[in-house]
């Protein structure tokens, strides 16, 4: 049986230490089983929510990814996302009709790549869980040439 978060932001994330990289996911206070879903009551942080979440009140793994792309977002670039944007019904809306944050500077194309395949619209296209740790357990070869990489900024 799976857990989903149910509201994944960068604020339900805290650090060890100043120094040490170590870091943990906080406010498990809607945490439900994948089983347990709710749609008549949705929770969250709008620039954080996945569009199934916000149309249809549907929280799955698939949705803690969206949240969790969104959270990468904020970490690579130092911005929330829809930073720009009134946090309101609009911006809700245009999240259900696709769209997508504004990425601001320059980042490693492959964690763009990452980000936008959590992004997806579609959940059942977002990697998983699985994937995305694969994804970041790539060797040193592969770290020195991300680490080189910047993308071009999107608008």
């Amino acid at each position: 049986m799976g857990l989903m978060h149910k509201d994944f932001h960068s604020g339900n994330i805290v650090n060890q230490s100043l120094t040490r990289t170590r870091s943990y996911i906080t406010d498990f206070g809607l945490c439900k089983p994948l089983t347990e879903n709710d749609p008549e009551n949705i929770y969250g942080v709008i620039s954080y929510m996945a569009p199934e979440t916000l149309s249809r009140g549907e929280y799955t793994k698939a949705s803690d990814i969206y949240s969790f792309g969104m959270v990468m977002l904020e970490v690579l670039t130092s911005y929330p996302p829809y930073y720009n944007i009134p946090h309101n019904e609009n911006l809700a809306m245009g999240i259900c009709e696709g769209l997508k944050p504004e990425i601001k500077c320059e980042i490693p194309q492959f964690f763009k790549e990452i980000m936008e395949k959590c992004w997806n619209f579609e959940p059942l296209n977002r990697p998983t869980a699985a994937q995305l740790q694969k994804y970041f357990s790539c060797d040193d070869e592969i770290r020195k040439q991300i680490n080189n990489q910047p993308s071009s900024s999107s608008k």
